[in-house]
């Protein structure tokens, strides 16, 4: 990964899931994912790289209902032998993946926490190789992962938990109106728009990452997610300093939007009601 992306701009923290089954998420994520848990209770937990927040989950008892929230969170590591290290060790598990593909900016695999939250595993293409349209957009495909080479990479070393430098690349949400989603992130949060499908989905990010945030409508999603509702609670999104904080509370009281209460947080919605908690970027 390359640290310009993830250091001195606006770009993705932690997610936080609410879950029906505490005990079962915690043993996917540290077990299988190989994530550290940070905290543990009955109603919480926290699991992350070195002492990084990653992951936090919370116990609902509330059933899962279709509604716009999470296409899938994406975990970047470091390396193609970090990536080859974690593949390896899914097969070896035999537990269920979603896919596997090259999008000629990363390679990555996919699979579902044991509630059907999608996750994305990938790791970075270097910036170098990324290709451009001439409108401007960044080329991001779909097509089959070179299995043989990526496992090649681990070169055999076993598996001792997801690599430590591994920090949240991007998150992708399913969402209401895609219009109205990519006007939100444009104003309030800075981030361009890398390339669109259609009117079906928008990658945006910013410094040029190839996203940071991806959108789309393919679930045809029609209703705001319950803040206790199985699924997405809220996520983070780190900004540079506390001056960008204050421009964006700015915008907030112009537009006439208030922040809530998420516990001891204070989340914005976006506007599919998507809770955004805002942190500052801590090296």
């Amino acid at each position: 990964m390359e640290a310009k992306y993830f250091s001195n701009d606006t770009h993705i923290g932690a997610i936080h899931l609410n879950v029906n089954f505490m005990e079962n998420s915690l043993v996917f994520y540290n077990e299988i994912l190989g994530l550290n848990v940070l905290e543990s209770t009955d109603q919480h937990a926290v699991l992350g790289t070195r002492n990084r927040p990653l992951i936090y989950l919370y116990q609902t008892n509330k059933k899962r209902v279709k509604s716009a929230g999470l296409f899938h969170f994406a975990l970047l590591v470091p390396s193609r032998e970090a990536l080859g290290n974690i593949f390896f060790h899914l097969i070896k598990t035999g537990y269920p993946l979603s896919g596997a593909s090259n999008h000629d900016v990363s390679e990555a695999i996919y699979l579902q926490d044991p509630e059907g939250n999608g996750i994305e595993i990938y790791r970075d293409v270097p910036s170098s190789k990324w290709e451009f349209e001439e409108n401007g957009n960044i080329v991001m495909g779909t097509t089959e992962m070179d299995f043989s080479g990526v496992l090649a990479a681990n070169n055999n070393q076993p598996f001792k938990g997801l690599h430590p430098d591994t920090i949240m690349g991007h998150m992708h949400l399913s969402v209401i109106d895609l219009d109205n989603s990519i006007a939100f992130y444009e104003d309030f949060f800075g981030m361009d728009v890398m390339t669109k499908y259609g009117n079906s989905a928008a990658f945006l990010s910013a410094a040029g990452y190839h996203h940071h945030l991806g959108l789309n409508t393919w679930d045809k999603a029609t209703e705001q997610p319950e803040q206790d509702a199985p699924g997405i609670r809220r996520f983070d999104i780190q900004m540079p300093n506390d001056e960008d904080v204050a421009y964006f509370k700015k915008l907030l009281n112009e537009k006439g939007l208030t922040m809530h209460k998420d516990g001891n947080s204070e989340v914005i919605k976006d506007p599919n009601g998507i809770g955004i908690r805002l942190m500052i970027r801590r090296n």
